[in-house]
C-alpha cells in the first residue's frame, strides 16, 4: 500500500543520468535541464578550441597553393609531325 502513494515522474521522464536528483527526458539524453546546458557548453567550447587550434596552426597547403599559383606556365615549343595537346579545360 505504501508504494501506490510514491510520486511517479511524468511519462518519458526519468532520473537524470547524472544521479543529481532531477528529472531528466529522452529529448535531452537523459539529463535534467542543468546537466544538459553543462553538457552542451562543454561540447561547444570543445568543438571552438579545436577550430582555433586548427586556425592558428601554420597550414603548409595553403602556403603551397599560393606558390604554385604564382608560377608562370610554361610553354613547350612545338614538335615537327606531332599534333599539339590541347588540354581540357574544367568548368
Amino acid at each position: 500500500m505504501a508504494e501506490e502513494h510514491r510520486c511517479q515522474a511524468p511519462e518519458g521522464h526519468r532520473l537524470c543520468v547524472n544521479k543529481c536528483g532531477f528529472l531528466g527526458s529522452p529529448a535531452t539524453m537523459n539529463l535534467c535541464s542543468k546537466c544538459y546546458r553543462d553538457f552542451r557548453l562543454k561540447e561547444q567550447q570543445q568543438a571552438s578550441s579545436a577550430k582555433s587550434s586548427i586556425s592558428t596552426s601554420p597550414s603548409s597547403s595553403s602556403t603551397a597553393v599560393e606558390s604554385v599559383s604564382q608560377v608562370p606556365l610554361l610553354t613547350l615549343p612545338e614538335v615537327k609531325g606531332v599534333p599539339p595537346v590541347v588540354s581540357a579545360k574544367s568548368p
